[in-house]
């Protein structure tokens, strides 16, 4: 079956997947869906088993209770609004020298006092720069329950089930621990008795909080990865008509493809029909199952009578 437009291609899928979800697709026995790029149509290349294959969708929705608010997003596009994510050791070395721009409160002559100002300020304006951003990742990525079924499936096919909200709980968590070591090592700063002491308690505090940085930082890299991915993921228009072109191997599908559109299709070098359920199926089977799914698709059958396909015409029919 074909779709047009503005879907993720198969290779972007399976670099993906590689990547960002530490696995690797076979290739061996397999029916990949082949994605083509059109002006004005969406299709993918796809062989069907006899029956459908799709999965059944419920019409019925369940009663809201008053005042529930729905959480599905009717609409697409929320990766493009994603925030850009620093380095790391960007966030951090910006953090270490804005703070060590912060100067002791004017009018302290006592130079023990002056000290523990300087260093409770110091190390307080660190925890704020450490934290702020984390703070604005965690809560300008949206949660994947309020995402358009479709990109729903995307984030699953793509990043694997369940790691895009492990590694925003991870970015969370780093927060929450810089606030609270931050806030600690600023109230002993605060209480040092003289200069010297003010001093190692400072240094004790950026030192701690560099530490924990470094060794959990790793989740804000991790989170980068995920944002360039997920932006680079075309946006479907919900308004133009997605066309699935369905039948048996060989009966022209890519042809039409070809001659109807600007896309160029690509065809798989494992042909056959996949019998076998829908969660034994790989990403991009998946993908067209999700794409059939939830968003607005027609679907052309289409047929070789002249039986040299390698199918005879009445198998072909039974397909449909």
């Amino acid at each position: 079956m074909q779709q047009w437009q503005l879907l993720p291609s198969s290779k972007f899928l399976l670099r993906n997947s590689r990547h960002l979800h530490g696995k690797y697709l076979s290739r061996r026995g397999c029916v990949y869906p082949i994605v083509c790029f059109c002006k004005s149509l969406q299709t993918n290349a796809y062989e069907v088993v006899k029956g459908s294959y799709l999965p059944t969708t419920q019409t019925a929705q369940n009663p809201k209770s008053k005042g529930e608010v729905s959480i599905e997003n009717e609409n697409v596009g929320a990766f493009q609004k994603l925030p850009m994510v620093m380095p790391s050791v960007d966030i951090l070395y910006s953090s270490l020298r804005k703070a060590k721009k912060i100067a002791a409160t004017k009018g302290i002559t006592n130079v023990a006092k002056r000290e523990r100002n300087k260093g409770a300020k110091q190390l307080d304006a660190l925890m704020k720069e450490l934290a702020a951003p984390l703070r604005d990742y965690v809560d300008n990525f949206p949660k994947k329950k309020y995402l358009h079924p479709y990109e729903r499936s995307l984030v699953e096919l793509t990043l694997g089930d369940g790691n895009y909200e492990e590694v925003l709980m991870k970015v969370d968590t780093l927060r929450k621990k810089v606030i609270s070591v931050g806030k600690e090592h600023a109230s002993l700063c605060a209480k040092s008795l003289s200069k010297r002491e003010a001093e190692e308690r400072l240094n004790q505090g950026k030192e701690k909080l560099e530490e924990i940085f470094h060794h959990e930082g790793k989740a804000i890299d991790e989170l980068l990865d995920i944002a360039k991915t997920l932006r680079a993921m075309p946006v479907v228009d919900l308004k133009t008509p997605t066309l699935c072109l369905v039948g048996a191997p060989n009966v022209g599908k890519s042809s039409l493809v070809r001659i109807l559109s600007t896309g160029k299709p690509e065809v798989t070098d494992t042909p056959g029909l996949l019998r076998r359920h829908d969660e034994n199926r790989n990403n991009l089977e998946k993908l067209t199952l999700a794409v059939l799914s939830h968003l607005p698709t027609a679907i052309l059958y289409v047929h070789d009578l002249s039986g040299e396909c390698g199918m005879s015409a009445s198998d072909q029919v039974s397909l449909s």
